[in-house]
């Protein structure tokens, strides 16, 4: 389909006229640029330019790109087009994700038991939100804490949304890290501390964290801690 030759309707103005103000909104703090999402799409800028002012009719491949690089839902721009139509009763399976959990927080590291427990743990996320916030395409995890460091942010017990591909630290967000010591390995979620372009990590509670009250860096030779992922939701009941 050639969409350079087809005329924008009113619909298609509507829409590239609420796409332009969500990328003038998001688009900057994502990170994105549109010379990224031509290369994503295999076109040019100038085209990106065009979709973005109207002169160009959106297909549900531009649409989905655009949304899914912005973190938004497709009705957010528009709800008119075929393969949405088509699309619209669609099974209520199909708007969850399911997200397995870390044997890790288990003890576990591999095998068949490992396996088991994180399919048998696993949890569903609506996949809209994760869309919206930008995690769909992202590789998650779930991590249930144990102990009583990490409090009041994460109690015992608590389940933690990972995504697995932020492993840069950022000041004051919170990571599942690895700690290797002489005769083990522990995995917990720690509060990241960024000084003078050193980076530590500390818990929460002074008085149940006292393993790690004096923030620990990351880069020690005799402990050396590795992030796994940072924490993107933290769910569980309140007394």
């Amino acid at each position: 389909m050639n969409t350079r030759k087809a005329k924008p309707s009113a619909q298609d103005l509507t829409a590239a006229a609420k796409l332009k103000a969500i990328w003038s909104e998001r688009a900057r703090r994502r990170g994105l640029t549109q010379d990224k999402l031509a290369q994503e799409l295999g076109i040019t800028q100038g085209a990106i330019s065009q979709y973005l002012n109207g002169r160009i009719p959106m297909n549900y491949r531009t649409l989905r790109a655009f949304t899914d690089a912005l973190g938004i839902v497709e009705t957010d721009i528009r709800s008119d087009l075929p393969e949405q139509q088509l699309n619209a009763p669609s099974a209520p399976a199909e708007e969850y994700l399911e997200v397995l959990a870390l044997p890790q927080s288990a003890g576990l590291t591999d095998g068949s038991e490992a396996e088991e427990y994180a399919q048998a743990n696993a949890m569903k996320f609506r996949k809209s939100v994760l869309r919206r916030k930008g995690l769909l395409t992202r590789p998650l995890a779930v991590f249930y804490a144990r102990g009583r460091s990490m409090e009041p942010v994460i109690a015992d017990g608590d389940s933690v949304l990972l995504d697995l591909s932020e492993a840069e630290v950022v000041h004051g967000n919170l990571y599942l890290v690895q700690l290797c010591c002489a005769d083990k390995v522990e995995y917990c979620v720690r509060r990241a501390l960024v000084l003078d372009d050193t980076v530590f990590f500390s818990s929460e509670s002074v008085e149940h964290g006292h393993a790690w009250r004096k923030p620990r860096k990351a880069d020690s030779e005799d402990e050396p801690i590795r992030v796994i992922g940072k924490a993107c939701w933290i769910g569980g009941w309140s007394d």
